[in-house]
């Protein structure tokens, strides 16, 4: 295959990346310590038999396993439709009858956090948390085991702000039954992301020459369920709020097509769909289009990518190519899961000896808003924080609706609206642990982040629940936020624009040229006194037609997707119809004459490359696929 060729400015870029001259003066940051990873002391064993291993780290779902109703599965598609329930997180499974102890001293502002995730089975058990300090034994924590539901318990936050500065030895026990004896079977309870909080002292981060590049893909997330777009009280996103207010804001942005897979293969490659042939689940980007961790990588930059859902990883997407580290999900994620190994990542590089000698690139993709729709508690029930709180425990919590639970108005896939809303409020406080801890380290300012959905979603418009099908805006219409280093204030950016016009921004904002491709730099195409894009395009998955929209009407062609939309041409009239419902096609209005001339045009363009190559999916994929409504 043709390999990409690089600028000479790109080349030369790769010798510029050298740290500024700084003084690493140091300061206090947040510094999460991975309860899970760190191995602790064994205190007390079951019965006191030290042959017993009392604990093992998992990976478990934030949540039930298993939460679609099962019984309206096709009877020859059960045998092979795999569970599907909360997304995964880490936890330690520790026995009844044992303590684990972890020797450390306290920093500023400490709290231990944990999700009191329950057990897999009968379990007469109670959770116990505390700490010693000068032998003396201290309980914190105490709260009963509960069975694993549906969805998760709200995370429980242990104040440890008393203990600042000292050293203690933190202890996390299971309590079991009274009647236990050897040789029973010993009953466990889960510890669901355990995690200790604080602040210490933290060497300066040094600036870069170029910017570090955060880029956050959110999967399934309609612009207008972002405060930043919909006038909302309360906002389900206070965090993305807060980094719209300083940012700027696409209010205008649509994707290139309507699923996961094509959508992001666009974004790192700055190609309409038509150019990169990617239209489903199944397709790997072709080697000789240049992706961003490919060019970044090769101008100096450290890679680290982590993708929430199995059928975005390498394999299938393509995508990895470029990433130094690059991590998957079994099978999705929950968002707490990659903003931890983000924030890990980000971490240990920074305290690494070469920590700010060279920008770094990170691709993290969150899960959540997608189906299953089981947001962990107190968002199930209709709660979310009142502001964005970074690291930090969220000091108040705020009803988004009526609080009280919610079934699923789609059971099969388990989907909701008020639920959904809940999967982007946990979401929205993930991303602000996230940003958080790049303010509190100091790199904010050195740091672009990008923050954009790979496509929308139905709810309930057009006849459809939770299926991201169809080219209307539903589906199309995504929030697009960029902050830029350095940027003093934020700016509502009205032009339309799209989600590959990234790749060239984010290209030359690291100071390199990007290769040719559709995007085409943000700064210059909507900037100040720039009036956009005049039209966006987008293409329907599995090649089922496409759209093209300008801010008056939008036009769109169905072929072979009669079960949602019957094949032919569609014309809406977006200010008398914002809601795409009346469809004017062949009533011999002007705009459909020139849009149709429009599309057909763009349709016909085609840049050179090689062919995208199927690949083969297992019959375990394609069955996962088929549970997650694709």
């Amino acid at each position: 295959m043709r390999k990409p060729r690089l600028s000479l400015a790109l080349a030369l870029a790769a010798v510029a990346l050298t740290p500024l001259a700084a003084c690493r003066k140091g300061h206090t940051a947040w510094t999460p310590l991975d309860v899970w990873s760190t191995k602790p002391e064994i205190e007390v064993y079951p019965f006191g038999d030290k042959s017993i291993t009392p604990y093992q780290e998992r990976m478990v779902t934030l949540g039930a396993a298993e939460v679609r109703d099962l019984s309206k599965v096709p009877p020859d598609q059960l045998k092979t439709y795999p569970k599907e329930g909360g997304g995964q997180i880490r936890a330690i499974d520790q026995l009844a009858g044992s303590r684990l102890k972890w020797h450390l001293e306290l920093g500023d502002d400490a709290y231990f956090s944990f999700v009191p995730l329950g057990a897999e089975k009968p379990c007469a058990c109670t959770y116990r948390m505390g700490l010693r300090k000068d032998g003396e034994l201290k309980e914190l924590s105490r709260l009963p085991v509960q069975p694993v539901a549906r969805f998760a318990p709200a995370a429980v936050e242990v104040d440890l702000t008393p203990y600042a500065g000292e050293e203690v030895d933190l202890m996390i026990q299971i309590d079991g039954p009274t009647d236990l004896k050897p040789g029973m079977a010993v009953p466990s309870a889960l510890w669901g992301s355990p995690t200790l909080y604080q602040k210490k002292k933290v060497a300066a981060a040094l600036a870069p020459a170029h910017p570090n590049i955060l880029l956050v893909g959110i999967d399934t997330l309609r612009a207008d369920a972002v405060g930043a777009y919909r006038a909302r009280r309360p906002s389900l996103t206070p965090s993305i709020d807060r980094l719209a207010a300083g940012s700027d804001t696409y209010l205008g942005a649509w994707s290139t097509i309507n699923s996961t897979n094509p959508s992001f293969a666009s974004i790192h490659s700055g190609l309409y769909p038509k150019n990169t042939e990617v239209y489903d689940l199944r397709t790997p980007l072709p080697a000789d289009r240049p992706v961003l961790a490919e060019l970044l990588g090769r101008a100096g930059y450290d890679t680290m990518a982590t993708v929430s859902a199995h059928h975005l990883g390498n394999h299938n997407s393509g995508l990895g190519r470029g990433f130094a580290t690059f991590t998957t999900a079994p099978e999705h994620f929950a968002a707490e899961l990659p903003v931890d190994l983000t924030i890990d990542w980000i971490a240990r590089r920074a305290d690494a000896d070469r920590a700010g000698d060279r920008p770094f690139f990170v691709w993290l993709h969150l899960y959540d808003p997608h189906t299953p729709h089981v947001p962990p508690q107190p968002f199930a029930d209709g709660m979310a924080p009142a502001a964005a709180a970074g690291l930090g425990p969220v000091p108040a919590w705020v009803a988004f609706r009526q609080p009280g639970p919610r079934g699923f108005a789609e059971p099969v896939l388990a989907g909701d609206r008020d639920l959904y809303d809940g999967e982007v409020a946990y979401t929205d406080r993930q991303v602000g642990r996230l940003l958080g801890f790049l303010e509190s380290r100091g790199l904010d300012g050195s740091t672009l982040v990008a923050l954009v959905a790979d496509h929308g979603e139905n709810e309930g418009e057009h006849g459809l629940l939770f299926r991201h099908v169809g080219l209307w805006d539903t589906t199309t219409h995504v929030p697009l936020v960029v902050r830029f280093p350095g940027q003093a204030s934020g700016r509502r950016v009205e032009a339309m624009v799209q989600t590959i016009d990234l790749f060239p921004t984010l290209l030359k904002a690291a100071g390199l040229t990007p290769p040719p491709s559709d995007g085409r730099d943000l700064r210059e195409l909507a900037g100040p006194g720039r009036s956009g894009r005049p039209e966006v395009f987008a293409e329907h998955s599995n090649r089922m037609g496409a759209m093209v929209r300008n801010t008056a009407y939008q036009y769109i062609v169905s072929a072979g997707n009669a079960k949602v939309l019957l094949d032919g041409a569609y014309l809406y009239d977006l200010k008398a119809d914002p809601t795409e419902v009346a469809n004017l096609a062949g009533r011999g209005l002007p705009a459909e004459t020139r849009l149709a001339g429009d599309l057909a045009r763009w349709r016909a363009e085609r840049r050179p490359g090689a062919a995208a190559a199927l690949q083969s999916v297992t019959p375990e994929d394609a069955a996962r696929l088929r549970s997650l409504g694709y």
